[in-house]
Formats: C-alpha cells, sequence, structure tokens
C-alpha cells in the first residue's frame, strides 16, 4: 500500500472485479485489485468485498482529510441473475459503507456520466485501452484489468469535474 500527503482522488469500481484507484496531485497514479474475501461456499454469493482490508487501504486519507472518493452507481439489469444481483449490491454496499464510516466525501457517479465523459460506450476494451494511454506504466495489459481502468477513469473523470 502506498500513502502519500496531499490531495488524492479516490475512484472505486465497486464490483469484486473492481479496483480502486488513487490519483494525487503531485505523485504517480496507482490502483489496486478490489479486496475480496471468500464469503460462502454454497449459495449464490461465494465471494464478497473485504471490508476491512478496503478499510484500511482508505483509512490514511480519511484521517488525513485528503481523499476525496468518487464511485460508480451500479445498476442491476434485465436478464441478470439473482446471484449476481445480489453480489453486485453486496460488493457496491460494502465499498460505499467503508467510505461512509471512514466519513469520507464521496460522489456517486453515474457509468454513462464518466463513459461519455470519455466518448466510451459499454466496451471494457475501449475503456483499457484508453487508460494504457494515460497511465502507460500501470499493469493493465490483461483483459481481467479492466475493473483497474475503469477504478482510474472513474477517479480521472472526478478529478476533471471537481
Amino acid at each position: 500500500m502506498k500513502y502519500v500527503t496531499g490531495p488524492v482522488v479516490i475512484g472505486i469500481d465497486p464490483g469484486l472485479s473492481g479496483a480502486i484507484a488513487f490519483l494525487p496531485r503531485d505523485w504517480p497514479a496507482w490502483v489496486d485489485d478490489m479486496p475480496v474475501m471468500a464469503h460462502s461456499k454454497k449459495g449464490f454469493v461465494k465471494n464478497a468485498v473485504d471490508c476491512r482490508a478496503l478499510a484500511r487501504m482508505l483509512e490514511p486519507y480519511a484521517i488525513a482529510g485528503t481523499g476525496s472518493v468518487f464511485m460508480e452507481r451500479v445498476n442491476a439489469f434485465p436478464g441478470q441473475g439473482v446471484g449476481s444481483m445480489f453480489s453486485l449490491g453486496m460488493s457496491f454496499w460494502g465499498a460505499f459503507g467503508v467510505c461512509a464510516a471512514l466519513a469520507m466525501p464521496i460522489t456517486l457517479v453515474e457509468a454513462k456520466d464518466w463513459k461519455g465523459h470519455f466518448r466510451l460506450n459499454a466496451d471494457k476494451e475501449l475503456a483499457r485501452a484508453l487508460a494504457i494511454r494515460y497511465w502507460p506504466d500501470i499493469k493493465l495489459s490483461a483483459k481481467k484489468h479492466h475493473g483497474r481502468a475503469e477504478a482510474l477513469l472513474i477517479a480521472k473523470y472526478g478529478k476533471e469535474k471537481n
């Protein structure tokens, strides 16, 4: 975990394959995958956001009062399975709850707004390609890094709109 002093814009893609991006004013950006823990061996939801680990990542910025969070507001879609919807809701409210408990300023951002800002559509590969152009030194090379890319772009959207 890195920590810098000064203002930091934090972008959160709240899914289990999501991530947390940090855009400090005077330091290079970095991103961490969403911390996940085993939740259950049976039932629809087997994994969940590890709220304690997420709180440890965000706490230094909450204590210093230097972090502001921009998190994607997620929605269920028609045809999505019950387990998927429940898991996404758990992830969203887990991340939101951690930020609220730490009294961090949080702005919920609609996907259409931040993606529209960058002229992106729903294609996650386009978002990943754009993030690679902005942050060539951050590991975004694998398809599975779409959550990292989106968290970075959400943070950049927050920084540019703030």
